[in-house]
């Protein structure tokens, strides 16, 4: 199941700092705004590991419980330092760990905040042909939230999309449910409320604002680091989102469509004779 979900066909790095003693960055941004070529760019440029949503689906019951308790108010500062350092993580983007980029920067006031943007008007039209699919498969079929719970194993994720997808961002007075399902022009407006919450939280200093478009240049500088010789990430885990809830529709309907069908017959002609 996380070799299916993680299908970003990102390249294997090579991770040298396998036990940090801190988070170097914190991204704020939303889904959907470069930040699997983020993720990348910041392997290169920290030698470690970067948390992010295929990070998730990878990971243990640890990694459910720790955002779930983070939704409901229930980790300490410490507890989230813990998990961090014990699963060997360094930087994060994506959710699920930008919606708690305001608690996280207290938690860790040395670190770099990164704000990952795009052109804010066509945000809705990239997560509606991607990450929205697998949402709208989550929220509208219990046989599919049942293959998925079937295939993940761990205890929570069939409620996972449902609560995170519900949790208001910092500053915000709407979710990414609501968001989403209000259409585009709720969606721009809710990608520019979200914007200026990071900006007018984070001191200037300490924040950068990067589009995919702006490559290493600005983000090395940031983070006082040379510019590597290869060029800047390029990568959209668009298809390969598409792709998972495509198979996994497929087992669903298998699991839960045909071989019951297929038992019925048998029994049928068994009971027959």
């Amino acid at each position: 199941m996380a070799k299916l979900l993680m299908n970003d066909k990102s390249r294997e790095l090579e991770i040298e700092k396998k036990e940090p003693d801190t988070l170097l960055v914190i991204g704020a941004g939303l889904p959907r705004t470069g930040t699997l070529s983020m993720k990348s760019a910041l392997t290169i440029l920290l030698k470690g590991k970067c948390y992010h949503m295929a990070e998730f689906f990878g990971g243990t019951q640890d990694h459910m419980d720790i955002w779930m308790n983070g939704i409901n108010h229930k980790n300490s500062s410490e507890q989230w330092k813990q998990f961090f350092q014990k699963e060997g993580y360094i930087a994060g983007v994506d959710y699920p760990i930008g919606l708690f980029w305001k608690e996280l920067s207290e938690i860790y006031p040395e670190a770099k905040i990164l704000l990952t943007t795009r052109d804010s008007s066509r945000w809705y039209d990239s997560v509606k042909n991607s990450i929205w699919i697998f949402h709208d498969k989550m929220r509208g079929s219990w046989t599919f939230r049942k293959t998925m719970a079937l295939l993940d194993g761990r205890k929570g994720i069939d409620k996972w999309i449902h609560h995170m997808e519900n949790t208001k961002g910092y500053g915000m007075d709407k979710n990414l449910f609501e968001a989403i399902t209000g259409g585009p022009e709720s969606a721009e407006q809710f990608f520019k409320d979200w914007d200026a919450a990071v900006r007018s939280t984070i001191p200037s200093e300490r924040l950068l604002v990067h589009s995919a478009k702006d490559g290493w240049e600005p983000l090395c500088k940031f983070l006082d680091l040379p510019i590597p010789t290869e060029p800047y990430p390029n990568l959209n885990d668009a298809a390969s989102i598409r792709g998972v809830v495509k198979t996994l529709t497929m087992i669903n309907y298998g699991l839960f469509y045909v071989t019951p069908a297929l038992l019925a017959v048998a029994a049928t002609y068994f009971f027959a004779m």
